[in-house]
């Protein structure tokens, strides 16, 4: 396709946008409603994987160790665990004494009452281990569990069973948000479809006339199709900085409450790293949406 009949396409799209000012309003404010979800969506998933991954890099296998641990029972788990992280299974661990155990144990109840009778020596050493991947998880316990030294009345505490549920519930949010995503589209694809309807009928005999001196019926609907994407396109932009601007309030709010809950290994990530990506997609959906529109239209509603 040659420069000037791109300008006159680029030219005669524009000034159907500009002409049917309403219609092309209601089409891009349903394109900007149907991107915005998507990228809150998009963002919300990211948010959550990210923090499923740090969850998962701070979750701990706890292990007790019998009470009466002998050296070398304890040496034993030692070995084990160090073998592991050499193996690159197990990313870092620590221990925790009878005496760290009787102190943090102080600490949390706060009334000495309650400790009336209890000491140090009443109370297991433990280890508090991370692991490079969850998946290592069920070996690494199974294998820990045959040491003699492992408490088998406490057992092996780990909860990836719980998050093992989140990642279940995500799948469940993406699948209905999907779902959502598809319906918002229909919408956007209908209502551009009735704007590029009206700009057919309100031209039907310039394109009879355009059609009997020979115009091509390629060259009569790329116009058209040429509006939708205009649409899109704006819709696609005025959405990224809808997006950016709630997505920046949001993390603040989210933020500030998670530090209030001292929750302090989780947080909102900053918009800045997937700003780009989210322009982009914003951007494709917003041309297709746009060009799919006008196509359906053309293509239904176009006799020539």
């Amino acid at each position: 396709m040659k420069i000037r009949t791109l300008q006159l396409l680029a030219k005669e799209g524009s000034y159907n946008v500009y002409k049917n000012k309403l219609m092309s309003f209601a089409s891009i404010m349903t394109v900007i409603a149907t991107l915005f979800f998507l990228g809150i969506v998009l963002l919300i998933a990211v948010n959550i994987t990210s923090n499923l991954e740090v969850m998962k890099r701070d979750l701990e296998v706890t292990v007790f160790l019998n009470v009466d641990v002998t050296p070398l029972q304890r040496e034993d788990v030692k070995a084990f665990i160090e073998q592991k992280k050499a193996a690159g299974v197990v990313s870092s661990y620590r221990i925790e004494t009878k005496e760290q155990a009787y102190a943090n144990l102080k600490e949390e109840l706060k009334n000495d009452a309650l400790l009336r009778g209890l000491t140090a020596a009443n109370l297991p050493e433990s280890y508090y281990i991370k692991l490079t991947n969850p998946s290592y998880s069920e070996t690494f316990i199974t294998d820990l569990s045959m040491y003699q030294g492992v408490n088998k009345d406490y057992g092996i505490g780990y909860n990836k069973a719980g998050l093992d549920r989140l990642e279940g519930i995500l799948k469940v949010f993406n699948y209905v948000t999907i779902a959502l995503l598809v319906v918002l589209m229909v919408v956007s694809i209908f209502l551009i479809s009735n704007t590029i309807r009206l700009t057919v009928f309100a031209r039907r005999r310039e394109i009879e006339i355009m059609k009997y001196v020979g115009a091509l019926d390629s060259f009569i609907r790329w116009p058209f199709i040429v509006e939708g994407i205009i649409i899109g396109f704006i819709g696609a932009i005025l959405s990224f900085f809808l997006t950016s601007q709630a997505y920046g309030w949001l993390q603040n709010v989210i933020n500030s409450i998670l530090v209030n809950l001292k929750l302090t290994t989780l947080k909102v990530m900053p918009f800045s790293p997937v700003a780009f990506r989210i322009l982009i997609i914003y951007t494709i959906f917003g041309v297709i949406i746009g060009g799919i529109g006008s196509f359906l239209s053309v293509r239904k509603h176009l006799n020539v």
